[in-house]
């Protein structure tokens, strides 16, 4: 994050802009808690930093190390399921993936804009832009075809090319890679509800002629007061850009239009993607059509299905019902090694060992007690 410096400048620029003495801070999501740093140093009066995972302990020891501890509390949790004293005047977020639509990012921005945010309060980012263009990425195709399409020892793998192509990939672009003029897909505005569905048809114009294989999706950020930053070609690539390839290479020529219809749906805690790329006949060629997804790129069995059903009635498992009575001996009074001891005991066919049961009540303890 550091080593990215148009990310990082930007944002460091954009925090010490908003926050003044004597400010309140949220940053979500902060990692090694460098953006909190900032805020502190900016003169913010109390800095909360929620992270969930156990990097945490780093932004700890760097606060310390920079005489900051006092003025920022640390909690380790998913910001949605934390509690604060106070509204702040500052929430920070830097939470993306490859995307903005990318795991519980929007809903986490959205909850700490409702929950921790005052009136009138400042949100970094406040909005990204989604921006595509169509792509000659010959060299990222090969590479994810090429696999698929061999055969070893007389064993035919050209069935799993398919659900490869239907998977969208982190790869590096350069702006000569680009086939056709860049346009915005949507404006994701975090100051107020961004859709659970986004979908959007596009019209990209071919600027020379190539062979184009799929589309690249980046994204342009306005952190706060004209401050941003581009993941595109050239700018802040950390993550990398997303690349959604097409289920064949396509020869394209000057003028040519291409559509892409781009859809991306909040289901569960992730997005679904859906690219719909028809490019006009010519020459007397028929029109060439691709319809993808990543849930086409999915495995899921029969059974797996049936059992996300909503008519679907679960009933427990050895292993569930395992699980279940060690949750219930979690009572605060008991240890992990009492637990896994008596686990062995009562349950000899799922734990063979104390060593085996111990395992899971470590797994349940980290996640679920307080």
């Amino acid at each position: 994050m550091i080593a990215d410096s148009k990310r990082f400048s930007a944002y460091a620029k954009a925090i010490k802009k908003a926050v003044r003495p004597g400010d309140t801070v949220l940053e979500i999501g902060c990692g090694p808690g460098v953006f909190t740093l900032v805020a502190a140093q900016a003169g913010a009066r109390r800095v909360y930093a929620i992270e969930s995972d156990d990097v945490i302990n780093v932004a700890r020891r760097l606060a310390e190390a920079n005489g900051l501890s006092e003025r920022i509390e640390f909690i380790q949790g998913d910001s949605r399921r934390v509690e604060l004293p106070e509204r702040v005047n500052v929430v920070v977020a830097d939470i993306r993936g490859i995307l903005p639509l990318y795991d519980h990012a929007v809903p986490s921005i959205e909850d700490a804009r409702e929950r921790f945010l005052a009136p009138g309060g400042i949100l970094i980012p406040r909005r990204d832009t989604l921006k595509a263009a169509v792509v000659d990425a010959r060299k990222d195709y090969s590479r994810l075809v090429r696999p698929w399409q061999k055969t070893t020892r007389g064993m035919d793998f050209s069935a799993s090319l398919s659900p490869a192509l239907n998977e969208f990939y982190s790869t590096h672009f350069r702006r000569t890679q680009l086939l056709t003029e860049a346009e915005s897909w949507y404006t994701l505005d975090y100051t107020t509800s961004v859709p659970r569905k986004i979908s959007r048809e596009l019209n990209l114009r071919v600027l020379r002629n190539g062979m184009a294989h799929g589309a690249f999706v980046w994204f342009e950020s306005e952190l706060f007061d004209g401050i941003g930053y581009s993941s595109g070609a050239g700018g802040a690539t950390i993550y990398g850009h997303a690349f959604f390839p097409w289920l064949q290479p396509v020869k394209v020529i000057e003028g040519q239009e291409i559509q892409i219809a781009l859809h991306a749906d909040l289901v569960g805690q992730d997005y679904v993607w859906r690219w719909e790329t028809k490019i006009p006949a010519r020459d007397r060629r028929p029109d060439i059509c691709f319809q993808q997804s990543t849930f086409q790129g999915a495995t899921f069995s029969p059974e797996s299905l049936r059992r996300r059903a909503v008519d679907y009635v679960p009933v427990l498992s050895d292993e569930g019902q395992a699980e279940r009575w060690m949750l219930g001996v979690m009572d605060g009074r008991t240890s992990l090694q009492e637990i896994a001891q008596a686990a062995t005991e009562r349950f000899p066919k799922i734990f063979p060992s104390s060593g085996d049961a111990l395992r899971l009540a470590i797994e349940l303890a980290d996640k679920l007690s307080k």
